[in-house]
């Protein structure tokens, strides 16, 4: 097995075209993940749910979102968020979200 971070890919983190299409990709994989989460949380609440493995598939597709929010902030670096990231976020799902967290 190669080591997945190539020269030439650590190379190209520098370029800020490669890191903004990089970021691209993780966000729209982000978003991905979470229709994919909450609908394995609403498949959990169906009587006739295999609730072994939907609890294995939420803890994948919820490991996999930490290692995609954790690749964000990394391509992100110390950027603040930009106006045109801002205008693409949904605002109303974003208050719902922050709406249905329970702080520990």
């Amino acid at each position: 097995m190669t080591d997945p971070l190539y020269p030439s890919s650590q190379a190209k983190l520098s370029d800020p075209q490669y890191r903004a299409a990089m970021l691209d990709k993780i966000e729209a994989l982000i978003s991905v993940l979470q229709v994919a989460h909450t609908k394995v949380l609403a498949s959990l609440g169906t009587a006739a749910a295999d609730r072994s493995r939907l609890r294995r598939v939420e803890a994948q597709v919820s490991n996999t979102l930490k290692v995609c929010r954790k690749a964000r902030v990394a391509l992100r670096g110390d950027q603040p968020i930009s106006r045109e990231e801002i205008g693409r976020t949904d605002l109303e799902d974003l208050c719902s979200r922050l709406a249905q967290t329970q702080i520990a």
